[in-house]
């Protein structure tokens, strides 16, 4: 009898069949599941192939586009090219042959030579021209001069052209063309030289070493006087930048023409302005002295002063700067240096002497005295030829001396003299002493 454990239930063997079913099912969807990854990767993968192939294809059709976009090309420049050799090299073969023919009729006729030797004599003779010409050419091509072969070339055309001329003149046969071939053994080394001359540039266009053409402009703006300048201006700007373009280089002209006026305008206002400046300073000057006439009345200093005055102005109407083209305004001075010096450079070249410091202490003190005014230290320096520092020592030091002798500088104003000094005082004393009475006695003021 088996064990009880060993025995398993209807229960029991149900769900482990379940169990089982379920696994192969679960078994079964990943099957299916990897297969149709598979499958996907493998249509991914062929349509990834067709898209290559799609592009492979139409890079390859470009480019047998281009390839046979670039033999057409070739074509075409090799029949512009045969074409222009054929039409600029034929005159020239047919002028050479003509020649030839001249001179083979003039040696087998006139000088009754055999045609065997006719022929090779007078090719070696209208050839000689040409040889040299090509020499020429060749010079010419590798950037060296050329003129002395070139020169050489058409003396030898001449001769061969007299000596054709002159076998081929009087023979009956040949009496009519006898200009005829001289001419043209006299025109073949011409013509050559003349096609050796349009090749080579052709080569120096190609290269990119011609300048470029100047514009063209119409007869009438060269007829018509108020276009003239303006056409002759873009003519020379279109010269000198390289710009073809009528439009364009008129364009430039009349832009500068327009910043020109403008300047021109800004530079009569700026005198303008600068000249009612200067007849208000004038003005203001001119007030000036007719109150100091009024205070001082008659006196000389007064009349001293007016003259000191147009002075003055005389003095600084001259430093107003002329304003040239391009320049709307006086350059700022260099801080720390004089206008007009260099770059890191003081404008005091000597050095000052005792003799010097006298000249502008006494400057310095008859600016004081006849016009009462304080000269600035950057005025004392300018006018001595040395800095700044040097005309406010000089200041200095004449301050030092008139106040020794009764003169005030007050902060704002101008300085005053010590008579002046004395009676500004005296009349505040007595103003002082009658308030002072008269708050004794019990009167207001």
């Amino acid at each position: 009898m088996m064990p009880r454990r060993l025995l398993r239930s209807r229960a029991e063997r149900a769900a482990d069949k379940a169990a089982a079913e379920q696994l192969a099912a679960r078994a079964s969807i990943e099957a299916q599941r990897a297969r149709d990854q598979r499958d996907l990767e493998h249509l991914e993968a062929e349509q990834e192939k067709l898209k290559v192939r799609a592009q492979l294809t139409a890079e390859q059709g470009r480019l047998a586009e281009q390839e046979t976009e670039k033999r057409k090309t070739k074509r075409r420049h090799f029949r512009s090219r045969v074409s222009r050799a054929v039409v600029l090299a034929g005159a020239n073969v047919a002028v050479n042959v003509l020649a030839v023919v001249g001179q083979v009729l003039a040696l087998h006729l006139g000088l009754d030579w055999e045609w065997w030797a006719a022929v090779p004599i007078a090719l070696a003779t209208e050839s000689l021209a040409i040889n040299i010409g090509f020499y020429a050419h060749d010079k010419l091509v590798k950037g060296d001069s050329a003129w002395g072969l070139r020169i050489f070339s058409y003396a030898i055309g001449a001769v061969v052209g007299w000596i054709n001329y002159s076998h081929n003149q009087g023979h009956p046969s040949t009496d009519d063309l006898a200009v005829v071939f001289g001419g043209a053994s006299v025109l073949s080394p011409v013509l050559w030289q003349i096609y050796s001359a349009w090749k080579h540039r052709e080569q120096l266009r190609e290269q990119g070493l011609l300048e470029a053409r100047a514009p063209k402009f119409g007869k009438l703006r060269w007829i018509i006087p108020s276009l003239r300048s303006e056409t002759w201006e873009a003519f020379k700007y279109g010269v000198a930048e390289g710009v073809q373009s009528p439009e364009a280089a008129l364009a430039v002209v009349r832009a500068r023409n327009a910043a020109g006026n403008a300047a021109d305008t800004i530079r009569d206002a700026e005198r303008a302005l600068i000249g009612v400046q200067s007849d208000a300073l004038k003005l203001t000057l001119t007030h000036l002295a007719a109150v100091y006439h009024d205070l001082d009345g008659e006196d000389p200093k007064g009349t001293e002063a007016r003259q000191n005055i147009a002075r003055f102005i005389a003095r600084f109407t001259p430093l107003i700067p002329p304003l040239g083209p391009g320049q709307w305004s006086p350059e700022p001075a260099t801080e720390g240096h004089e206008t007009g010096t260099e770059a890191g450079t003081p404008k005091e070249t000597k050095k000052p002497s005792e003799q010097d410091n006298d000249h502008a202490r006494d400057f310095v003190r008859e600016s004081i005295r006849r016009r009462k005014v304080v000269p600035t230290a950057l005025a004392v320096g300018d006018e001595f030829g040395f800095s700044k520092s040097w005309g406010y020592d000089r200041v200095r030091e004449t301050k030092e001396e008139l106040s020794a002798k009764g003169w005030t500088f007050p902060d704002e104003g101008p300085p005053v003299s010590p008579a002046v000094s004395r009676r500004v005082l005296a009349e505040s004393s007595s103003r002082g002493t009658t308030r002072a009475t008269a708050k004794v006695n019990g009167s207001p003021r």
